[in-house]
């Protein structure tokens, strides 16, 4: 059975966040490299804007109804996240930081243990709802 490009592209992306999933950290940094990448891309795609901060980004994408409202908390939770991973000197993800999404998402996914499989469904949504665009952007990294 052959892959369709698509999935071989989201599947090299997994790949690399496999590479970093027992170090919450790092499994962190890399999984919201690739959602900022992606909002990037919706931002340039769908709108005049050249913004350069990702919550602005992830602004005009709602007020543009390309995400709504639900994706727009998880994703800004995350970016939140993002940042106290990368700007604490000691960071740990516990229970707590998943307050904000408290009746938002399954609790089963609400738990460090489960972080790995949670930034994949976060990138595997935002990807799914926008093939159209990811897919002719990201084919030439299929092709190196």
């Amino acid at each position: 059975m052959e892959i369709a490009m698509d999935d071989k592209f989201i599947l090299k992306v997994f790949d690399e966040i496999g590479l970093v999933k027992d170090n919450n950290r790092l499994l962190i940094i890399v999984s919201h490299s690739f959602v900022e990448m992606m909002v990037k891309v919706l931002v340039e795609v769908h709108t005049e804007c050249r913004l350069k901060n990702h919550h602005n980004r992830l602004e005009k994408l709602k007020s543009e109804k390309i995400i709504d409202e639900f994706q727009f908390d998880i994703y800004n939770w995350f970016r939140e996240l993002r940042n106290e991973a990368v700007h604490s000197p000691l960071f740990e993800l516990t229970a707590d930081k998943y307050e904000l999404l408290d009746g938002k998402v399954d609790g089963k996914n609400l738990q460090p243990d489960y972080f790995h499989r949670f930034s994949i469904s976060l990138i595997s949504e935002l990807w799914n709802k926008h093939l159209d665009v990811f897919l002719p952007r990201f084919h030439k990294a299929l092709c190196v």
